[in-house]
């Protein structure tokens, strides 16, 4: 048996990534040619369902393995497939990498006619197959992108992804103290509460270098009232990428509180957040046109193979 495998690596909820992978619907739209399937009976292994070729072809399939959020394998009934192929396995993978998850589709299969079934795997078959999954991985990853960006990035989210934990001092802490908390957690900020925990300030690394330039080192025994920024301005947890970097740039500062409608204290995002988050934004953006691109590329060999006997699966 012979075997092809096609990776690419995205982004995203593994759960959606998941339901991607797994609709039925969906795989009819993003598999070349396929025009619908039917779904017969069951769930997971043992699941049957029947695919619809332009060709005019139908074939059933059979779930024989199934490890949510894993992979799961369809076992093809080759007497109607338009491949010249005895056993035919397809494969869908999803695997945890360190950043992201890799997405994979393997084929593993016999060709017909015997030793002459291995030239005709090498010089049609088998580029036919790997143009197939290439396409088919490239529409997956771009349905797997498309759902990350229109679930908009707010405050919310930039929170969720990141250490939640919120420094903070009193009014009464010492430049000193609130410097060594600084240092202790490298952070760029603390905020100011009240023994209510209600935001009474925010005190920034720019605050203490402007005190100390005013002052010298008399200041680092006075209480972080003295010096704190006191007009606060806040996020709400539904603002997004957008509003926050403008809402940055508009008053000059690199740290933005956000707080719920009661106006308690949620996080803070700071502008080392919205990078690393913009540049998510930007690395999926280019993985789309590379995908756009390498899409293109695989059309024209496909269109230079020409038809045969095994063609009709791209057509």
């Amino acid at each position: 048996m012979l075997s092809l495998e096609i990776d690419k690596r995205v982004k995203g909820d593994p759960k959606r990534i998941w339901e991607i992978l797994t609709d039925i619907e969906y795989f009819a739209e993003a598999a070349p040619n396929i025009i619908r399937i039917e779904h017969i009976s069951g769930a997971g292994v043992g699941m049957i369902r029947r695919v619809h070729h332009n060709s005019g072809c139908s074939w059933e399939e059979i779930c024989k393995d199934w490890k949510t959020e894993s992979h799961f394998k369809m076992q093809v009934n080759s007497d109607d497939y338009p491949l010249p192929v005895t056993n035919m396995s397809r494969i869908i993978i999803m695997e945890k990498m360190k950043n992201s998850w890799a997405i994979k589709i393997r084929y593993e299969y016999t060709p017909k006619y015997g030793p002459f079934g291995l030239i005709l795997d090498k010089y049609q078959l088998r580029p036919i197959l790997k143009i197939f999954a290439i396409q088919l991985i490239d529409n997956f990853a771009k349905k797997i992108y498309q759902q990350n960006t229109t679930s908009t990035v707010t405050a919310e989210s930039m929170l969720r992804s990141k250490d939640s934990t919120v420094y903070s001092i009193t009014p009464n802490t010492s430049i000193y103290d609130a410097c060594e908390l600084l240092a202790e957690k490298r952070i760029g900020c603390v905020m100011v509460l009240d023994q209510d925990s209600n935001i009474e300030g925010i005190l920034s690394e720019r605050d203490i270098v402007r005190a100390m330039a005013t002052g010298g080192d008399s200041v680092m025994n006075k209480p972080s009232s003295d010096f704190m920024t006191r007009n606060v301005i806040t996020s709400k947890p539904g603002d997004s990428l957008e509003i926050i970097m403008s809402c940055m740039s508009k008053h000059h500062f690199r740290h933005l509180p956000v707080v719920n409608e009661d106006e308690e204290l949620l996080g803070v995002i700071s502008i080392g957040d919205v990078v690393n988050t913009r540049m998510n934004e930007l690395e999926n953006e280019s993985n789309v046109m590379q995908q756009y691109i390498e899409g293109r590329k695989w059309r024209e060999v496909a269109m230079q193979i020409g038809h045969g006997a095994a063609s009709k699966e791209i057509n």
